[in-house]
């Protein structure tokens, strides 16, 4: 499922990472391009994870808890 929130990210645009950072499963470096695959929610975790694949065709997900606004990821893509 792809839960409640609507993605910000558009499937199979670029994204380059503003800042390095740390999700809960992966992190991420500064200048990093990633391309934006899909979203999942885990009811049971109350978390969306927003997919994304790097250079290497790597998948790396950005994980946001139901509480946490959209915009702690947002500010980390451009």
């Amino acid at each position: 499922s792809t839960g409640w929130r609507k993605s910000p990210f558009v499937k199979g645009r670029q994204y380059k990472v503003s800042h390095t950072f740390d999700s809960l499963r992966d992190s991420f470096s500064h200048g990093e391009i990633l391309v934006y695959r899909d979203q999942t929610y885990s009811p049971y975790d109350c978390m969306t994870g927003f997919i994304f694949a790097d250079a290497r065709g790597t998948t790396k997900v950005i994980d946001l808890h139901d509480d946490q606004p959209l915009s702690l990821i947002t500010k980390h893509l451009k």
